[in-house]
């Protein structure tokens, strides 16, 4: 009999636990666990004996069965050849985690465990010995053990794919490392202020470490967009740090007046039940005439490779001012460039981070304003990704058609405002 070979082979020589005995036969049978398995496995080794079958078993791993024909010789159990006793350790190593853990706010939680190189070379020379065909790894059950403690105690879910909460128990230096999930909110943002970025920039000059000319900050600008979002958030949640993810944005010196999509990611946050309407309120009234924020929801990861996929066609409204005087009739010429597709090379003032291509892309729309022979005002529909200084300006002829060409002049861009986005 199969089972019973490879019990005898495990239980030769030197005690071996139920749970390590069991394990060796994870895989047959559901609904037991492998401490239940091994003393199953145990009792019907000792009914083989009974039979008498000739197998040889260790004394020790016969200890509290009641023969009626076979003879044992008593013996003191010793501690488990396999897992040194460590599943006896389980209740007071979760209890350990749980009085650690309990100041912070989740739903779900995975448990892993980190063995030392004894109990995984012991495991491995049982599975020379009996092969691995029906066995799993003792890490597997220990985390197994673990979490199904510490989650029956705390009455919270056990979550594999994307815990709130993770909790590795390193068993040789009797330690354990917490991770928490991050928490992800929803939200637009509206910039009603100019000369703000969306995210932080190192200092041109110190390159983020700090200096006299950033006053130590290690920022080119004092504020951003994300953090003015961010500080109320993060103080509300007592998260570490946090990640700003937009659906795009906008030159540092343009208002967005429409609102655009966001997720907030809080790293580490301790708690998690935050009232957003209350939030959005103190966000809005902290950074009144810099930032607001609108429809404010809770998210997560999958929502932020939604937003970072998204293309969408924006409305820009442009104050330009020309080199030359013009008439208002020449304005017509411009109406060329409604449902032209553009050829931009990458803009001079960002060819330092991002590659030096061309890229096309179509007006959807455009219309223009007279407002003196030296200023116009343009509303342009563009597709995601074009460039709308550089469609009016011409950057130097990196841009074709542009307005500056149509025209006959040279055309700056004086103020760009983004007031919609679909």
């Amino acid at each position: 009999m199969i089972i019973i070979d490879l019990a005898s082979k495990i239980l030769a020589d030197g005690y071996v636990c139920d749970h390590c005995l069991g394990r060796q036969f994870a895989k047959l049978l559901s609904g037991y666990t492998n401490k239940e398995r091994g003393r199953v496995v145990r009792t019907a080794v000792c009914f083989a004996l009974e039979t008498g079958d000739k197998i040889k078993i260790d004394p020790v791993n016969l200890q509290g069965f009641k023969f009626r024909n076979y003879k044992v010789k008593k013996t003191k159990v010793t501690e488990c050849k396999v897992c040194e006793d460590i599943f006896l350790k389980v209740p007071e190593k979760a209890e350990r985690v749980i009085e650690n853990i309990k100041d912070y706010e989740f739903d779900t939680i995975l448990v892993g465990a980190r063995l030392s190189e004894t109990l995984i070379d012991n495991e491995e020379a049982l599975w020379e010995l009996v092969g691995i065909d029906f066995c799993e790894s003792i890490k597997m059950e220990l985390s197994r053990s673990m979490g199904q403690f510490i989650t029956t105690e705390i009455k919270k879910d056990l979550d594999r794919a994307n815990p709130q909460l993770t909790v590795v128990y390193d068993f040789l230096e009797d330690d354990f490392e917490i991770s928490v999930g991050s928490l992800f909110i929803y939200g637009k943002y509206k910039k009603l202020k100019r000369g703000i970025p969306q995210t932080k920039w190192p200092c041109s000059k110190c390159r983020g470490l700090g200096c006299d000319s950033c006053d130590w900050t290690g920022k080119q600008y004092k504020e951003t967009v994300e953090e003015l979002i961010a500080a109320p958030v993060l103080d509300e949640t007592e998260g570490v740090n946090s990640k700003f993810h937009g659906a795009g944005r906008e030159d540092i010196d343009a208002l967005n007046l429409c609102g655009r999509e966001f997720v907030l990611e809080i790293l580490e946050p301790i708690k998690r039940s935050v009232d957003l309407k209350k939030l959005e309120k103190e966000i809005n009234k902290i950074n009144k005439d810099k930032v607001s924020v609108s429809e404010l929801a809770s998210s997560d990861k999958a929502t932020v490779v939604s937003l970072k996929e998204k293309k969408a066609d924006k409305t820009y409204i442009a104050v330009v001012e020309l080199d030359a005087p013009i008439k208002e009739a020449d304005l017509k010429k411009i109406d060329v460039l409604k449902g032209k597709v553009i050829m931009q090379q990458t803009p001079e003032r960002v060819t330092h981070r991002r590659a030096d291509i061309t890229r096309e892309r179509k007006v959807l729309d455009i219309s223009c304003e007279f407002v003196d022979p030296k200023n116009i005002r343009i509303r342009v529909t563009g597709e995601a990704g074009l460039y709308i200084k550089e469609l009016i300006s011409s950057d130097n002829g990196r841009t074709e058609p542009s307005v500056s060409a149509l025209l006959g002049v040279g055309a700056t861009v004086t103020a760009l405002d983004v007031v919609d986005i679909k």
